[in-house]
């Protein structure tokens, strides 16, 4: 089955994982530049140079066995790294 996803944001890159586990060819679209959405790491270009930063949601944590199956294939990808900082469940999108 080929199915079309509007959305590369969270939610969208969720259901194509879990889509193509079930053995559907997915198509992500999304209006942005990249995969992300809310999510994405922005860059500004300013006079003293360029300035990166998370616009929406600035980590995330994990509660959901099926989300932890995607967040450790991610951090094994090296799309997601922990965020110390934030406390002991939370995550990064990597390099953001």
């Amino acid at each position: 089955m080929k199915v079309a996803i509007i959305g590369a944001g969270i939610t969208g890159l969720s259901c194509a994982l879990r889509l193509q586990q079930d053995g559907c060819t997915v198509t992500l679209f999304d209006k942005g530049r990249g995969a992300g959405g809310r999510m994405a790491t922005r860059r500004v270009e300013t006079p003293g140079g360029t300035i990166a930063f998370d616009h929406g949601a600035q980590y995330l944590t994990m509660r959901d066995p099926d989300f932890v199956t995607a967040m450790q294939g991610w951090a094994a990808a090296g799309i997601v790294a922990r965020w110390p900082a934030a406390g002991p469940d939370a995550w990064v999108g990597t390099p953001g």
